[in-house]
């Protein structure tokens, strides 16, 4: 028996089931790339739909039906996406936008910015010479384990985990951005690392001939909840504790038992790395 080549599987017109299982599967297909196919399959049925229950409608109102209706067969079967870019069934499935691309960690939009500041008895030279030297920084903050220096503009931090479980502790390597004889020391930290940031040291002479002001200028780039989840302490109680230690080690005589760097060779600007 001859067959109709309208019906058969190579046929150019899609039969009533075909019609319907096409829709089915464009719709389903939305979330993984064929949105377009469903919304094309859509319109034309819908636009069939609309056609017809207007031409059984009489009057003005029946006859915009029936225009309206070829007009969405026409623009499902042209492929013109009747129903916009974002056609039915294309929105993401809640929380899909997590697995889009590698977790990284979060920074902090506005930079978190501390500062600190001392007046200490004591002449800028003695305490710049001794804040240079970033190996004599642990006796100042008690977060850190260690300070090893591994050049003139280099040094790796060693901090003390806050908490007994966790597998490593805090590191970060800096590189000094200027060194300004007895008034100014900048750094900041470079490579990968969980407290990334930036720092200062100011020294400028006190008000009335009391000694030096010392300011000290912390800006992270992570929030003050996470500095302190991995430190034990914020920011701000970094500056001023240091600070603190600072002024009691110069005041009373301290710094005589401490080894001090050498001035030479290490006035003037750093060339500036990225972060």
């Amino acid at each position: 028996m001859a067959s109709n080549s309208l019906t058969g599987r190579g046929g150019r017109w899609p039969q009533p089931d075909s019609l319907l299982s096409g829709l089915g599967s464009g719709l389903a297909g939305a979330g993984s790339g064929d949105a377009a196919t469903g919304g094309r399959w859509l319109a034309m049925v819908g636009g069939t739909a609309l056609g017809v229950l207007g031409l059984q409608r009489p009057g003005w109102g029946g006859a915009m039906m029936a225009l309206g209706g070829a007009g969405l067969f026409a623009a499902g079967a042209l492929g013109l996406r009747p129903f916009g870019e974002r056609s039915l069934g294309t929105a993401q499935i809640p929380g899909a936008w997590r697995h889009q691309g590698p977790a990284t960690r979060r920074r902090s939009l506005t930079p978190e910015r501390t500062q600190a500041v001392v007046t200490i008895a004591s002449d800028a030279g003695t305490i710049f010479r001794f804040w240079r030297n970033f190996a004599n920084l642990p006796k100042l903050m008690p977060q850190l384990e260690r300070v090893d220096v591994l050049s003139a503009t280099e040094s790796r931090w060693i901090g003390k985990s806050a908490t007994p479980s966790a597998t490593e502790a805090p590191n970060w390597r800096c590189v000094l951005d200027r060194v300004d004889e007895d008034r100014l020391l900048t750094w900041h930290t470079v490579g990968e690392t969980a407290l990334p940031h930036r720092a200062s040291l100011m020294l400028s002479p006190a008000p009335g001939d009391r000694g030096t002001e010392v300011r000290l200028t912390l800006v992270y780039r992570v929030p003050a909840t996470e500095v302190a989840a991995l430190l034990g302490t914020s920011p701000a109680g970094q500056a001023e504790e240091a600070l603190r230690r600072l002024k009691q080690r110069v005041e009373t005589g301290e710094l005589s038992t401490i080894e001090r760097q050498p001035r030479g060779g290490t006035s003037g600007p750093f060339r500036e790395a990225t972060e």
